[in-house]
Order: C-alpha cells, then structure tokens, then sequence
C-alpha cells in the first residue's frame, strides 16, 4: 500500500505505465489515501504490540547489556555464553526491543534515537508521514497531475528535504532541469545528457530578441488577436458584435495595422459610428474609438464628433469613457469646442472632483481657447481654496496656472495669497504655491517668499512646506524674475542663518531634522560663493552641536570649498 499499491476502497485499474494520460476522480484519489493510510497504521499498530511482547521477554530474562541499548545482533551475541567465543546456549533478543544504528556517509555508525522501520527510513513513527502522497511523491504525481512533469514534485525534482535523497545527480531528473527550467517545458533538443524528463509538453516559443528564454512572459504566450477571425464573417454583424473583447481586438488590431487597406477601414469605422456611445465604455472597445478618430476620414471623424458630443459628460466620469474624450479634444476642432464645454458645465465640479473626469478638464484647459474654458475659471473660483486642497482638483488649478494668462486668473490668485500658509503645509494645496511661484505674477511670488519668511524654521521643518521654501529659493536665484526678486532672497538667506553671534541660529536647528537638514542642502545648492562661506563659518561654530545628519552637511560643504580652492 505504501508504494501506491491497491489497498481496499481503491480503483481496480492499475497504474500501468500509460496511467499518465487518465486523471483519476477526486473520490478516487480520497479512497486511495484512506486504503494506504489504514494499512499503515494496523501495520504500525501490530509492531508496537510485537514490540511490547518483546520488551517484556527481555525483562523477564533478566539479559545483561540493558544499558547497551543501541548494540546490533551481531554485538549482543559476542561473548555470551551461548556464542563460538564463550560457549553456552545463544539468546538473541528480538528486534522490536533494539535500536538500531545508521550509518553515516563518512562510512560511521551513529545511534539512532528512535526504532528503525525499513518502510519508513529514517524516520520517527509519524502520522504526517503516513501519508502516501508524502511517502511516494511520484505516485502523487502520477495520480493528480495529467502530465507529471508539471506537478511540484516534477518542477522541482524532489528537491524538498522532506525527501532524502530525492533530486541528487543520481536520480532521474522529474521536469526540472540543472537550469530550472521544466524538461516537461523546455524543447527536446535542450534536453540534459543522462536526464530523462517526465511527460512531454508544447515547446514555448521564444520572444524575438530576448536571449534567456527560461521563463517567457505573457506577450510570448498571447494569442494573436485576429487568430480565427476574418473581416468577411465580421462584417455583416459587426455592429451587434462589436462588444465582444475578442471582436473588439480584432478590429482594434485591423485598425493599427499598416498593411490593412484603407477602405477596410473605412468600412469598419462606417459600421460602427452608430454604437461608438455605448462601445466607449468598455476596456477594448474604448481603445476601437480611439483608434477610429485617428484613421477616420474627415467626414467620419465630424460624424464621430456629433456622435459622441452629446454623451460627453457621461462618458468623462467613465474609467474608459474619459480616455475617448480626451482624444476627441485632441482632434476635435476649434469651432466646435464650445459644444462639448457646454456638455461638460453641466456638472463640471462633478468632473473635477472625478478621478476620471479630472484628466479631462485638464485636457480642456490645455486644448481648449481662453475663451471656452470661461466655464472653468467660474467653477475655480467660486471654491479656490476648496479646489486648491483637493486631490484632484489641485491638478485643475495647478493647469490653470500654466496655461491662462495672469490677468484671467485673478480672483483665484487672491484667494490662493490669501492662504498661503495653510496651502502650503497641505499634501496638495503646496503644489499649487509652488505652481504659484513659478508661473505667478512678480508680486505674487514677492508676497509668498514675505509669508514664508516670517516663519522660515516651521515651514522648513514640515514635509509639505519645505517643498516650498525649497521653490523660493530656486526662483529667487535662477527664476524668471529672479533679478527683481534679489532683495527678497537676501532676506532669506539671512533667516537661514540668523542673528551675528546667535546661540541657535535656525540653520543649526534645522540641520539634524529630517526636512530641515534637505533644506540645507537645497539652500547650499543655490548659494553664491560669499554666502557659501557664511554657511560653513556658521557651522564650524557649532560643529560640537551637530548631529550625524549636521556632521555630514558640513563635510560635504568642506569639500566643495576644497575642490573651489583647487580650481582657483
């Protein structure tokens, strides 16, 4: 039963050598295993009694060696009185009541600290071992796996030390190759000298231009789409069957190629202008429209436009939909942008908030004229603050402040200076200060740099705001009004490092915090030569103050001082 035999409850089909190609049921492969098992435990169960009796012989014969538990027979008979050497009658104790030795691979003995059982190795009694799967790893193989080579005992080929011995040079390489690719997997002519794999499989083709094919990826294995279609079977009811993936690959893949003819094409795109609406929604079929604006004709891309329009918004706040958008705003013309903005007012805080519908304003706002994004600007301004703080609508704001001129954007630059220091500490509302600094008027930036001035230790020191003190520094010194901006970055510069003589200027205290020390470096990086060397004197003067993070700021400064003098 242990070797996978039949046992009772068991299949009366024998595991012949073809048994590969016949999966047995589940309920067969249980009543296999309970067989197995209940023969192992009675087998197991009439030792211990064996051994019982055994023991209680010895005890009775009051047999001298008892310490000696671990002598063999050979060991035990010598010198006894029954044996060649010593004469007498011969006692040989039975083999339930010894311990056996193993021998080690030094050619050794060792005493083994439980009872020897042929069937089991060198294993202790263990119902977890009783297990047939466990105890013949093959025979598992063979009776759930079709192809055994595809099982873990044939990928891996035995190399579990749950299985002693299994998965050495010597044993019969089971699916796994000294490569670690399966033999079951791998072609026949990169089959390993002396290996003999187990079951055979489809050879995976090799990806053009990768060198190591031992684990392909996903593309190599992806079917090609247009596999068992033809565009004279689809045609006919390509409308109604345009919704289904493998339909729509196909036609997405008709559309990509070059080599298709250009009046297929048109066909295609002809036939589904009618349900592009609902077609936009769909993983694949959004991918169709899109490539149906690209290859369209002019009459069928205006056809396309008209199409689509009036299912703009919907479309915006759908995952696909918003893709299809986007690309009409990129063909779409001039003339006819105010159609779709006025489809999109209808809930453009809706869409701003969306985290679809958000991608497609800012396309607007980036596509569209100044004047067609009037319907924007209103809903921004009515809730800059609000927009400004938003995960997505900062984005809005952010492309507002990018692509509208200054004059247009003035009630929302107001409320913006109005809140710099709470927008600044915000983990969306400093993206759009730092956006504010770097496309804002010069005042505006003038007026930032005075806010973060006053308190330049507190926004250094937090993760938001250090970004943007960061930015002051950057467009004060190299921006594009950095010459009218002078005056202001003196005065940063002298926040940094404090009051003359000073006995914890902010630069010290900012040295040895997480943000502070990278505001540091920044304000290092954008330091001109005479104020460089502030900064070092500054910290020379406290280097017994500073910390690991202070300690490395200082050597890093030390050393462009050194490579400065050397260049000079």
């Amino acid at each position: 039963a242990r070797g996978g035999g039949r046992g009772r409850g068991s299949s009366d089909r024998p595991l012949d050598s073809n048994f590969e190609s016949r999966v047995p049921s589940r309920r067969q492969i249980q009543l296999r295993g309970m067989a197995v098992r209940q023969a192992a435990a009675a087998k197991w169960a009439q030792r211990r009694a064996a051994q019982a009796r055994a023991g209680k012989e010895h005890e009775e014969g009051g047999e001298e060696g008892s310490s000696d538990v671990g002598q063999t027979t050979a060991d035990a008979t010598e010198g006894s009185p029954g044996s060649p050497s010593g004469g007498g009658s011969r006692k040989t104790p039975s083999s339930g009541a010894r311990r056996n030795k193993v021998r080690l691979p030094s050619g050794g003995m060792q005493q083994a600290p439980f009872p020897m059982d042929p069937a089991f190795g060198m294993y202790p009694p263990n119902p977890f071992m009783m297990n047939p799967f466990l105890m013949n790893p093959a025979l598992a193989a063979s009776m759930m796996y079709q192809n055994p080579a595809l099982s873990p005992y044939g990928m891996y080929g035995g190399m579990s030390p749950m299985f002693p011995g299994m998965g050495s040079e010597s044993s019969p390489a089971i699916g796994r190759t000294r490569s670690g690719i399966s033999a079951g997997i791998k072609s026949k002519s990169s089959k390993s000298e002396g290996e003999t794999p187990v079951g055979k499989t489809k050879s995976v083709k090799k990806k053009k231009g990768k060198e190591d094919d031992d684990f392909p990826s996903a593309a190599a294995d992806e079917q090609d789409p247009e596999e068992g279609f033809s565009i004279g079977a689809v045609m006919p009811k390509l409308a109604e069957t345009a919704r289904d993936d493998k339909v729509s690959r196909f036609l997405e893949s008709r559309l990509s190629r070059d080599d298709v003819d250009a009046e297929e094409k048109r066909n295609i795109v002809a036939g589904l202008i009618a349900v592009t609406p609902d077609l936009s929604t769909l993983a694949v079929g959004g991918r169709v429209v899109q490539r149906m604006l690209e290859v369209g004709t002019a009459e069928q891309k205006k056809e396309l436009l008209t199409t689509l329009f009036p299912h703009a918004l919907r479309l915006s706040l759908d995952a696909h939909g918003c893709r299809v958008v986007q690309k009409l705003l990129e063909i779409a013309p001039k003339d006819q942008m105010p159609q779709l903005a006025a489809e999109l007012e209808k809930n453009v805080d809706g869409c701003i908030e969306s985290m679809h519908g958000n991608h497609v304003i800012q396309k607007c706002v980036e596509r569209m004229p100044p004047e067609s994004v009037a319907f924007i600007l209103k809903a921004v301004e009515a809730r800059t603050y609000f927009m400004s703080s938003h995960t997505y609508g900062c984005r809005v704001v952010q492309r507002l402040l990018e692509h509208c001129a200054p004059g247009v954007l003035g009630k929302i630059l107001d409320e913006i200076l109005a809140n710099v220091t709470k927008l600044a500490q915000d983990p969306y509302g400093n993206y759009v200060i730092q956006h504010t600094l770097q496309h804002g008027r010069k005042e505006d930036k003038k007026q930032i740099i005075e806010v973060v001035k006053g308190d330049l230790l507190n926004f250094a020191k937090s993760k938001c705001s250090s970004n943007v003190v960061d930015k002051c520094f950057e467009v004060a010194t190299s921006g594009e009004h950095a010459q009218a901006l002078e005056e202001e970055r003196a005065a940063l510069m002298a926040a940094i490092l404090g009051e003359p003589g000073a006995a914890s200027p902010p630069i010290l205290l900012m040295t040895d915090d997480r943000w502070g020390s990278f505001i540091v470096q920044r304000v290092i990086k954008h330091s001109r030569s005479s104020e460089r060397e502030q900064l070092l004197n500054q910290l020379q003067a406290a280097e017994t103050q500073l910390g690991v993070k202070g300690k490395r700021i200082l050597a890093s400064l030390q050393g462009q001082g050194g490579q400065q003098a050397k260049a000079s």
